[in-house]
């Protein structure tokens, strides 16, 4: 039977992971794609390069994101945050957000792949966080 997370087990999971799954509203329905990110100071931070997504991000930003451990079936715990995305415009914040995530992957510059294959760099990069409105958790076997 799951059980509820705790304000704590949902944020020391958020912070234990660098990949989850970002999901945004879309003409059909629902978009739903693999995102890194960084928790750091209560808000998820990330990046991205102009496309599909950002393009629904910025039309509608409310979005919920989700990011789990999975042992084996019935062994699992997930984390679901609702908020709102926000592109940063600040250069203090833009820079802010580039340093946790150089930081939080090793030191190296986080590279981006854009449409068409084209790389570039995270100065490149669109930065952005999502400030949650609700931290919700669940855990089975755990």
């Amino acid at each position: 039977m799951p059980r509820e997370l705790s304000n704590e087990e949902c944020e020391a999971l958020l912070a234990r992971h660098r990949v989850g799954r970002i999901a945004v509203r879309d003409v059909e329905g629902a978009y739903i794609v693999p995102m890194s990110y960084v928790f750091e100071d209560g808000v998820l931070h990330a990046h991205t390069s102009p496309g599909h997504k950002l393009q629904l991000l910025r039309r509608w930003p409310h979005v919920a994101f989700q990011a789990d451990e999975v042992e084996e079936a019935g062994r699992w715990r997930s984390v679901l945050v609702r908020g709102r995305f926000r592109e940063l415009t600040d250069p203090d914040e833009q820079a802010h957000t580039r340093l946790v995530l150089v930081r939080a992957f090793g030191g190296n510059p986080v590279a981006v792949t854009a449409p068409h294959g084209h790389r570039t760099t995270l100065a490149d990069a669109i930065v952005f966080r999502i400030e949650p409105e609700t931290v919700t958790g669940r855990a089975e076997g755990m």
